[in-house]
């Protein structure tokens, strides 16, 4: 082959090198090409509406909202709350979770701060609705609400890609029983439960565990409100 002495640009030079190593050595169709991955321009919310204790303990649910076009595979999250109101005591996987054949693993990092993070090694990418769920134990000190703060929350798609994620925290409340069976149930808290059963705010006090938020929820703090129980 004749080739005029003229200099070749360096870049051009360097690709010839590497083809002409590369044929030598009959590999000429194994060439890979890695791109580094980038955040994806999908808005993925992981968020909690709190919820609320009839007794000792409370269990709150962790929504998963996707705004863009690309559905997570995986999240982690932390939860920071104040160790003198609240214990973690478990965590297990929502039903969307589970749906996507994963499951939730729990960590503390410290004594108020816990990290929830998806497990399991299929690429299925999961759907919108509850996740995950957290269990509490309300110390002797709680009182009235406390917050249950969501920080560093990550999610990733099925190659691994980082997508936009963001957090949204809750509160966990508690009505208080006294020894005579009075509770602190005001008509703020009858008001609170008729909306969550008309949807105009979260459903999060399902006080008789059926599910939803109704009008059973409604009369027991109505009968709470009216000094005729604790509504358990």
């Amino acid at each position: 082959m004749n080739i005029r002495s003229k200099t070749l640009p360096f870049a051009m030079l360097a690709v010839l090198a590497t083809w002409f190593t590369a044929s030598a050595q009959g590999t000429t169709d194994a060439f890979v090409v890695k791109i580094p991955g980038a955040a994806i321009a999908s808005s993925v919310t992981l968020a909690t509406a709190g919820g609320s204790a009839s007794g000792q303990t409370v269990e709150i649910p962790f929504n998963l909202a996707t705004a863009g076009t690309v559905a997570p595979s995986s999240f982690q999250i932390d939860l920071t709350f104040d160790p003198r109101m609240l214990t973690f005591t478990s965590a297990r996987a929502g039903a969307q979770l589970t749906a996507a054949g994963k499951g939730i693993s729990s960590s503390a990092v410290s004594s108020s701060d816990v990290r929830l993070a998806t497990t399991g090694s299929n690429q299925d990418t999961i759907p919108n609705g509850v996740v995950a769920y957290a269990s509490f134990t309300l110390s002797s000190q709680f009182a009235g609400s406390a917050t249950v703060t969501l920080v560093n929350c990550i999610s990733a798609g099925a190659l691994g890609n980082p997508l936009s994620t963001a957090c949204t925290a809750g509160n966990i409340t508690a009505f208080t029983c006294g020894a005579n069976g009075g509770v602190t149930a005001t008509v703020a808290d009858v008001q609170s439960l008729l909306n969550q059963a008309l949807g105009v705010t979260p459903a999060v006090n399902d006080l008789n565990r059926d599910g939803t938020v109704n009008v059973a929820d409604i009369q027991k703090t109505i009968n709470a409100a009216l000094g005729l129980g604790c509504p358990n």
